[in-house]
C-alpha cells in the first residue's frame, strides 16, 4: 500500500508543477529561430493586420484544480498558449517564399508586383493534463490524459496585384488549420510539447503551400 500511496503521490506531483511560467519557457526556444527573408522584389507582405504581442509566447492559465481527499484525487491543468502572430506570420512568410521561388512564380508574373497581407493566422493552442486517482483498500486505479487541443482558426490572406502602380486584380485566399490533437504516453512534457510545436509548424507549411496554390489558379 505505501508503495501504491508514493506512486499516486508522484504522479499528482508531477502534475500539479506544470505552471504557465514553465509551459512558456517549454514553447518559447521552438520559435525564436524564426527569421524572414523578404528580398523578393515581385512580392511584398504586410503583417500589419497581426496584433504584435511583446512576447513570443503567452500562456494563460485556464483552469488549475487538484481535490486531495481520502480516498479520491482529482486534478486539472489547463493552459492556453498563444504564440505572438507576427511570428507565426512570419514563419508562414517564410513557407509561402519556399513555394513561390520552387514554381517560380515571379518569373510567370512578367513583370506585374503582388501584394500579400496575412489577416489571420492560427496562432494557439491548449495543453491539458487532467486526471484521478481512486483509493482502494488493496489497490489503486488511475485515469490520466496528457494532450495538447488546436483552436478552430483559419489562414485568411488577401492579395493585390499591380502593374505600373495600377490594380489589376486582388482577392482574398482561405486555408483551413487541419492541425490534429495529440495525446502523450510516453514522452516527457517538454518534449511532448515540442512534438506538438513541431507539427504546428509543418501544419503552417501545408497552409503555406494551399495558399501558393490557390494563388496559382487566380493569377
Amino acid at each position: 500500500m505505501k508503495i501504491n500511496l508514493l506512486t499516486i503521490l508522484t504522479i499528482t506531483l508531477l502534475t500539479s508543477c506544470i505552471g504557465t511560467n514553465k509551459f512558456t519557457s517549454f514553447s518559447e526556444p521552438k520559435f525564436q529561430e524564426v527569421k524572414t527573408n523578404s528580398a523578393n522584389n515581385s512580392f511584398t507582405f504586410d503583417l500589419t493586420g497581426l496584433e504584435s504581442k511583446t512576447s513570443i509566447i503567452t500562456s494563460t492559465k485556464v483552469k488549475s484544480q487538484f481535490i486531495p481527499a481520502i480516498l479520491y484525487w482529482q486534478w486539472n491543468n489547463t493552459i492556453k498558449c498563444e504564440i505572438n502572430p507576427v511570428t507565426v506570420g512570419q514563419l508562414f512568410q517564410i513557407n509561402f517564399m519556399q513555394y513561390v521561388d520552387s514554381l517560380k512564380i515571379s518569373e510567370k508574373l512578367q513583370g506585374r508586383k503582388l501584394e500579400m497581407k496575412v489577416e489571420k493566422i492560427p496562432n494557439s493552442f491548449v495543453y491539458t493534463h487532467k486526471g484521478n486517482s481512486i483509493i482502494l483498500i488493496v489497490a489503486y486505479t488511475v485515469s490520466d490524459l496528457e494532450a495538447i487541443f488546436p483552436q478552430e482558426q483559419d489562414l485568411v490572406v488577401s492579395y493585390k496585384m499591380t502593374q505600373n502602380g495600377s490594380t489589376i486584380k486582388e482577392g482574398k485566399l482561405t486555408a483551413s488549420n487541419k492541425d490534429q490533437t495529440i495525446k502523450n504516453v510516453w514522452k516527457s512534457t517538454k518534449k511532448f510539447t515540442w512534438l506538438y510545436i513541431d507539427q504546428f509548424k509543418q501544419n503552417t507549411n501545408s497552409m503555406a503551400k494551399e495558399i501558393v496554390d490557390k494563388l496559382v489558379k487566380e493569377i
